[in-house]
């Protein structure tokens, strides 16, 4: 009776199939952190911006917006970040300390991009 714990092929082909999930990781893997990024960032900013609604610093509804703008913005920051992190071979620390960085400056172009587009809006409202 073969014992195929001990056969060199057996033991390759176990090893290549345990390591295969993490070589490649499936477009639905980066649209799930994109939305769980998407939840908790918006989640958070409603949170703050019901305490700004409380004291009648904006409205509801500009709760909502911005909370809603808040997390896609987050959602995507998460994918991305999830995308470079699954790209590269690092340790648990090193994942992390990468993970921080691309969500935190995809954040920042994000935020940019969004403030220099509302000063352009206000701008065109004050002209008018």
């Amino acid at each position: 009776m073969p014992n195929h714990f001990h056969h060199p092929h057996a033991l390759q082909q176990s090893s290549y199939a345990a390591a295969a999930p993490s070589a490649y990781m499936a477009p639905n893997y980066y649209v799930s952190a994109g939305i769980l990024g998407m939840v908790v960032g918006g989640s958070a900013a409603l949170a703050s911006n019901l305490h700004k609604v409380q004291d009648k610093e904006m409205t509801m509804r500009e709760a909502f917006v911005d909370s809603l703008a808040k997390g896609a913005g987050a959602g995507v920051a998460t994918a991305a970040a999830t995308a470079v992190v699954s790209s590269v071979r690092l340790g648990s620390f090193g994942s992390f300390v990468l993970m921080l960085a691309t969500a935190t400056g995809v954040g920042y172009v994000l935020n940019s991009v969004g403030e220099s587009v509302s000063e352009k809006a206000l701008g065109a409202a004050k002209k008018k």
